[in-house]
């Protein structure tokens, strides 16, 4: 399982399905997300998407691309993801600050927590099939108040990225896998 979360994370990058992740993906990325939620590119948390996204190209390039070519194949993704974020402490460092940022931008009331239509907005930006958004939520919803706190969040995106249990609800974060 831990390899098709892989290869969906690699899609939600590689967004101009050109083979490759490389920086301009998670420029994009950023774009898109900013796009969705209507935020100016100057606005505070538009800036912190775009200094977290480049801390971790940087430490995405650094760990994955063995070649040195600017960008990541699907086996320098899997393998070198593998190592350094599943099996290695690369996640809190450089991962999970972008995430939070991610997830900061979510809360467009700074409430701390993620309703249903946020999460909805940020899920289209990453290109989650739309009959999987509410799916998704469903399954994070665990107490079902219909919001999902930044924790949980949080602990979602740990589970869906390095996490090996197979039953934990952070493997639907995208929908199915």
């Amino acid at each position: 399982m831990q390899l098709r979360k892989l290869d969906k994370a690699f899609g939600h990058l590689d967004a101009d399905r050109s083979g490759y992740v490389e920086q301009q993906d998670l420029n994009n990325l950023g774009v898109r997300l900013l796009a969705e939620f209507g935020t100016a590119h100057d606005a505070p948390k538009a800036q912190r998407i775009a200094e977290d996204f480049a801390t971790f190209w940087q430490e995405l390039a650094k760990a994955l691309d063995v070649d040195h070519d600017q960008k990541l194949s699907p086996q320098e993704w899997r393998q070198g993801f593998t190592e350094a974020f599943v099996h290695g402490d690369a996640f809190d460092r450089s991962f999970r600050p972008g995430a939070l940022a991610v997830l900061h931008l979510a809360d467009t009331d700074d409430d701390g927590r993620v309703s249903r239509d946020e999460f909805a907005t940020m899920q289209r930006a990453f290109g989650t099939p739309v009959g999987e958004i509410n799916l998704a939520f469903d399954k994070l919803d665990a107490d079902e108040d219909g919001y999902l706190t930044i924790e949980e969040l949080m602990l979602g995106v740990r589970q869906f990225y390095i996490g090996a249990d197979e039953t934990a609800p952070g493997n639907w974060f995208f929908g199915r896998v």
